[in-house]
């Protein structure tokens, strides 16, 4: 019975964007304050661990910590990009062989990281 109940708010929700003058306008507005607040509640949590974890982060030497903020800025870079990256065969393996290095790179951190601790 509950099963049913959640179908059927789903449903009225489907025809209420369809069937609505605007609704789709609203349903896009209510998706972009829902990526909005999913993308404030990530730089929350980075944040967090960044004060968390600082001792560690400047432990780690000046090539270590520029490697790890490469890696992880080219990974966000493409995702971002992944879209248009995906649309060619060249943009996809441009895309695998970056995912590649930034992994390589956050591995060797990791390594050293735990060599260090």
């Amino acid at each position: 019975m509950k099963d049913l109940r959640n179908v059927a708010i789903i449903v009225a929700l489907a025809v209420a964007v369809v069937a609505v003058p605007g609704g789709s306008d609203t349903a896009g507005l209510i998706g972009a304050v829902l990526s909005l607040s999913i993308v404030a509640l990530i730089a929350y949590v980075v944040g967090r661990l960044y004060r968390d974890r600082q001792t560690d982060l400047y432990s780690l030497g000046d090539v270590d910590r520029g490697v790890l903020y490469v890696a992880v800025a080219t990974a966000i870079v493409v995702f971002a990009a992944s879209g248009r990256l995906t649309s060619t065969a060249a943009g996809t393996l441009a895309e695998i062989a970056l995912l590649a290095l930034c992994a390589a790179g956050l591995m060797r951190v990791f390594r050293n990281w735990q060599r260090h601790e």
